[in-house]
């Protein structure tokens, strides 16, 4: 736990604290009366839990002590099936906001999702054996805390929080709170915790940024490649969003392998965030390997959040790409619907299921009722997708595709244009690699995190040696609330996907989201939220150096 263990109790199966006495016991009734400081800790602990999205485990209670007992400010308590918080460690967290708190309560659930119980269980059954007796050294203790913290605070930056950073400073509180000493025999010290937390939010951002990397090559068709960093953030960190992303990759890659007259409609694929011609004799089986692959990761999804509404409706998605009609239109009118009913952020996949449920109907030659399907999910506003295939089903003209230049003009982010990253100077036609700030993914695929920062901006690079070009892509990301410019044509954070349109034309590319669209251009991609832009990324692929 972060300052935390278990509350002692006979055979009790818990995490050892870094602070405080493991012996004292919590005693009856001493939860705090005041509701208003407990709703603010449940409220942020709930949303960590949907975060998670693993249900595979019965979700533990929070509980908020009165005062500081037993002392040892945050623990999972296995045996009460209880993350329990202390008042003192609750107001020391809750002056860094909600971050702090959601950083602590994150900690202690993930010591409880990555079952770190076991082995205190288990030295507590044996401690005579030799065995147990290792177990139960400090560095077995360090290493389940340094897991807490960097499972943790992926778990608080994946339900919204931000990557937390302030956490040494915290934790130097938390022990003056509690008139901790800096050392301890029994725990790491002070200064160690400090440097820990640092080490480990260091970690930490590298694997934010995978992940991000991995939905932005997703998004501009790179699925090989992006499935490799999913992999990758999936061996560390298990989540319903990761074994999603897994599938989408999947499936947008199975599409690549159909002609182009086998897919007159586009489907509402959701990212949890075209070549035409013959694909050869092969492509049958090799687009049902991967569609069924996807249907693996999707139902690795379900299976740690039976309520994710977004697995169901790419589930039905693969199997209506699979000719699989029935199975397609259980999972989008019955499961992916039902999920989506049950938790409002998810309100946009209903609209997306109504989608691929008109395309069900208008393949089957139901073109009336498909128009009916497209044009009510057209009216609500969340689907531009409803729209463009209830053109395509009434055979309208579509919006224009963006002139050739689109996105091709000189594109500036923090007043640096892609070409002064992809080619910093005359004499130096490569970007610049900062060697301390990369991942070997495999011997041939590597990832630089933001080799040149700016003030509003991150730029990501993959470097992929056995790409057929042996090429590199490079990414200029704005930051989240990026206010410090728009782009070329004027659209900056806020505008709507009709003014991004009327400026750059109608996305040659689209990628649904649970919350939005993802409109990717030659060379440059715009994420919306709720039909406003939330950022936007300039980009290009190389030769590498």
């Amino acid at each position: 736990a972060l300052c935390s263990g278990l509350s002692a109790q006979s055979r009790n199966m818990g995490t050892q604290p870094l602070g405080g006495d493991p012996a004292l016991l919590q005693t009856p009734g001493d939860t705090v009366k005041d509701r208003t400081p407990y709703q603010r800790a449940v409220e942020i602990f709930d949303r960590l839990v949907e975060a998670r999205g693993d249900f595979r485990l019965p979700v533990p209670k929070l509980v908020l002590l009165k005062g500081r007992k037993p002392g040892n400010a945050a623990f999972m308590n296995y045996e009460q099936h209880e993350v329990q918080l202390e008042e003192i460690a609750f107001n020391t967290s809750a002056a860094y906001g909600d971050a702090g708190l959601a950083f602590l309560l994150a900690h202690e659930l993930t010591h409880y999702y990555e079952k770190h119980g076991w082995r205190s269980s288990f030295v507590d059954d044996y401690s005579n054996l030799p065995i147990a007796m290792r177990l139960n050294k400090l560095t077995d203790k360090v290493a389940n805390e340094t897991e807490a913290d960097y499972l943790g605070g992926f778990l608080a930056y994946s339900a919204g929080y931000g990557l937390f950073d302030k956490g040494p400073e915290m934790i130097k509180k938390v022990y003056d709170a509690y008139g901790w000493g800096p050392e301890s025999e029994q725990y790491p010290s002070m200064a160690d915790r400090q440097a820990m937390l640092q080490r480990t939010k260091e970690k930490l951002e590298s694997l934010v940024e995978v992940f991000e990397m991995a939905n932005l090559l997703t998004a501009i068709g790179h699925y090989a490649e992006a499935y490799k960093y999913y992999e990758y953030v999936a061996i560390r960190y298990q989540s319903r969003e990761i074994y999603n992303n897994l599938g989408v990759a999947k499936v947008l890659e199975a599409l690549e392998e159909f002609e182009e007259n086998e897919l007159v409609f586009r489907y509402p694929v959701q990212l949890d965030l075209n070549f035409s011609g013959t694909k050869g004799a092969g492509a049958g089986s090799k687009r049902e390997a991967l569609l069924r692959q996807a249907l693996l990761q999707f139902d690795a999804a379900i299976s740690l959040d039976p309520n994710y509404a977004p697995a169901y409706l790419n589930k039905a998605c693969a199997y209506a790409l699979l000719g699989d009609t029935a199975r397609a239109r259980f999972y989008a009118d019955q499961e992916a619907r039902d999920a989506a009913s049950k938790n409002k952020q998810f309100a946009k996949t209903a609209v997306d299921a109504d989608v691929l449920l008109g395309i069900l109907e208008a393949k089957s030659g139901n073109k009336e009722a498909a128009r009916k399907i497209f044009g009510k999910a057209a009216a609500t506003d969340s689907s531009a997708l409803a729209a463009i295939n209830l053109a395509i089903l009434n055979g309208d003209e579509l919006p224009p595709p963006p002139r050739e230049k689109a996105g091709l003009v000189k594109e500036t982010i923090d007043n640096l244009a892609m070409t002064a990253i992809s080619h910093p100077t005359d004499n130096d036609l490569c970007p610049f690699i900062d060697e301390d700030k990369k991942i070997e993914l495999n011997n041939n695929l590597t990832f630089h995190q933001n080799p040149i920062p700016g003030p509003n901006s991150r730029v990501y690079i993959s470097v992929n040696d056995l790409s057929a070009e042996d090429q590199m892509t490079i990414f200029h990301l704005t930051k989240p609330d990026y206010a410090a410019g728009k782009t070329a044509k004027k659209i900056g954070l806020g505008d709507t996907r009709e003014a991004i349109v009327k400026a750059y034309g109608e996305a040659p590319r689209t990628i649904e989201t649970p919350m939005g669209q993802i409109m990717v251009y030659k060379a440059i991609i715009f994420i919306l939220k709720n039909n406003q832009l939330e950022r936007w990324i300039n980009y290009t692929t190389r030769p590498s150096c």
